[in-house]
Order: C-alpha cells, then structure tokens, then sequence
C-alpha cells in the first residue's frame, strides 16, 4: 500500500464527547470482478487530503487510516472512473464490478447509508430532470455560437427564446429537486451528510435560511468540520450582502493596471462574477450592455470579476468576443495550484472575499462604499438587477 498526505493543515480535534466517538481508525476491504492487477486508489479527507493506493491480489485490495470524523471519499482505478462515498471510522467493505465503479456496494458505514438514502430520494427527480437539462444546455450552446459567430437579431432573439423556454420547462424540476434534499436536511440533523451536503446549496440561500439550517444542525455536528465550513460560508455570504460595507481590493485588470474598490467612490458599482466557460453568464453580457447603455452616463459602472485565473487567454478572448471590455475587467485572484492542494479559501480571493459561490452573480454596491443589492448566489432572481436599477436610476 502507498499512501501520500498531500497537504497537513494541523491536528484535527472535537471537543465535543459526542463527535469524539466519531475518531478512530477504519478499514475498507474490497473485492473487484473481472481485474486480477492494477491498483485501487482512494482519497479522502476534509481540511487535509490524503491519497492512498493499494495493489490488486487476486481480486482484493484493503485500505486502513485513521479519521477523526467521517469524510467524503472517493474510490477509483486507473483510467476508470470513480465513486463518491462517505467513509467512517470503522470497518467495512467494498463490492466493485470492474470497470464500472459506479456500481459499487458499499456496507459497514452508517453514514454511508445516509448518503445512499438521499440518493434514493434523488434519483425519480433526477431521472426527470435528465432530458430536459439536456436540452437546456443544448439550447444555450446554440445561442452562444450565434453570438460568437455574430449571427443577426433576429436569429438571435429566435435563440433566445428557444433557451428561455427550456429553462422555463427545467426550474420547476430544478426547485423539486432541491427540495428534495431540503426535506432529507431537515429530518436528518444529527448527519454528517447533512453537513457536508448542504455546502452545495448555500448557492441558492439567502444568509438567514442558510442560519436557520445551520442552527438546526446538532450541537457537535455545528463543530465538525463540515460544520465549521458552513459557518465559514456563511460568514462570507454576510459580508457581501445588503447592509455590509463592500470590503476593500486591488487587483491587476486587464492591461496590467491596478483596479480597486476605491477607484470607483462615488458611483453606483456592480460587481459582475462570471467566467468565459459558464453560458449563462456568457449569455447575460448581452443584457449587461444594455443596463450600461441605459446607466452609465447617470451614475453606474460595471466591474467584471472572472473565474479565470488558469485560463486568462479565454477570459481575454471571451471579452473580446463579447463587446464587454467597455467596462473594468480583473480576474478573481485565485492560486489554483494551491487550491487543488489545500482547497482552503485564499485572502486575495475576491469570490471567497464575497462569499460567491457560484456564477453568475452580482453585487450592486452604492456610492457610499455599502452593498445595497445581491442577485444569484446567495441573493434575490436575477431579473430583479433591472428592477433595482430602474428604482435608483
């Protein structure tokens, strides 16, 4: 067996008695049909990660560690694709029918089967979902090509209209399927799969329902890791929110040329996150031209924030392609190469400085420096930024 720590961010301690009977060491033993060599690998952790490998011996391989609390984790061969599961510190196993780790079977952790359960609960929702997504993502992928390839009005609004009615069919599904999860959260608060699972969804909460859920947590849970994350989370959606002072930044724009916040005292400044490779967003620049038109000359200027620091040649082309560099454009300021290490938030990050988990999302913030309006994650419907406008304006 090979084992690497890929990163050690220090002793992980629960000072809680009932998280402390979650410590201790496990054991996966697995068997998997149809491949005598090769190896298994396994990663998993929160706060540190750890990748482990284990050769083939007739058909079986064993991990062994030690955990302070149940993790998520992942299981896979080489060049086949993984499965995700919660690994707990205990002894238990694994049945894996070769190549198709996705259909493994997993027994002897109680997490585990939480996990399994909300899967269950998933999976008649998702199942409807799945034609409908598909053609959601197909429709917009058609009206982004249209706009790079500098289509006419007309066969754009066709596009359009094309998409929007997609999305229309798909969002009664998508808030379903939310709920669904919302309902397994509710009834499992001593979980750690609540904890860890519901970090997906702070997305699409407000500051105090993401609280309530928080607080419902149980006591020792809101201490783990997971939950410590949370409150993290949330911490970082409060600071950008209506009613916090915007925090101050400089980062470099597009020309190599110092921006900050500071630079824009006076005027109404919308924080715009995006990305080159996320469609709506790419979508919703169109629009944005058009409040900028509208607002510019009363008072209003846009600052693009792109999730691009990997690839800035896309994020420059996507600007370019887009007719947006009217405007301010930085990227967020993230080491990617150290996130894929520690996945620990960054102070230059300007997402993690707002508390942006995904895009788009905006954040309107008014001369006096104050946040006065969020839309996307973490805020009110997107088509509330036109709303809010033509109030100030």
């Amino acid at each position: 067996m090979k084992k690497l720590l890929t990163v050690v961010t220090g002793i992980l301690v629960t000072s809680i008695s009932m998280a402390q009977e979650k410590r201790g060491p496990f054991q996966l033993n697995g068997t998997i049909t149809g491949k005598d060599n090769g190896y298994v690998y396994l990663r998993y952790g929160n706060g540190f990660y750890i990748e482990d490998s284990c050769a083939i011996k007739n058909g079986t391989f064993s991990f062994t560690g030690m955990l302070s609390e149940p993790v998520l984790a992942t299981i896979s061969g080489n060049g086949d694709s993984g499965i995700d599961f919660y690994l707990d510190p205990a002894k238990m196993t694994v049945n894996i029918q070769s190549p198709t780790f996705q259909e493994a079977t997993i027994t002897g952790s109680a997490t585990q089967n939480d996990y399994q359960e909300l899967i269950n609960d998933r999976a008649g929702v998702q199942r409807e979902m799945a034609p409908l997504s598909q053609a959601f993502e197909d429709a917009n992928k058609q009206y982004l090509r249209a706009i790079q390839a500098r289509k006419s009005e007309a066969e754009l609004s066709a596009l359009k209209a094309k998409a929007d009615a997609a999305k229309e069919k798909l969002l009664p599904l998508q808030e379903k399927a939310r709920e669904v999860s919302y309902s397994f959260f509710r009834s499992h608060p001593d979980s750690y799969v609540t904890a860890a699972e519901l970090r997906y969804f702070t997305n699409y909460m407000k500051p105090e329902t993401l609280k309530s859920y928080i607080s419902k947590l149980s006591p020792w849970l809101q201490t783990s890791i997971y939950g410590k994350e949370l409150n993290d989370i949330l911490e970082k959606i409060q600071n950008g929110s209506p009613g916090s002072r915007a925090q101050l930044f400089s980062q470099r724009d597009i020309n190599g040329n110092p921006v900050g916040l500071m630079d824009f005292k006076g005027k109404y400044l919308l924080l715009d996150f995006w990305a080159s490779w996320c469609l709506p967003c790419r979508k919703n620049n169109t629009h944005l031209k058009e409040l900028y038109a509208l607002y510019k000359d009363k008072g209003l200027t846009i600052l693009g924030i792109a999730d691009n620091d990997n690839k800035p040649d896309e994020w420059k082309k996507a600007i370019a392609k887009d007719g947006v560099g009217i405007w301010n454009h930085v990227l967020r300021g993230l080491d990617t190469n150290k996130f894929k290490e520690d996945g620990k938030p960054q102070p230059g990050d300007l997402y993690n400085m707002y508390g942006v988990h995904a895009v788009p999302t905006q954040i309107l913030i008014n001369p006096e420096g104050v946040i006065i309006a969020r839309f996307g994650s973490g805020g009110d419907d997107y088509d509330q930024l036109d709303t809010r406008l033509a109030e100030i304006f």
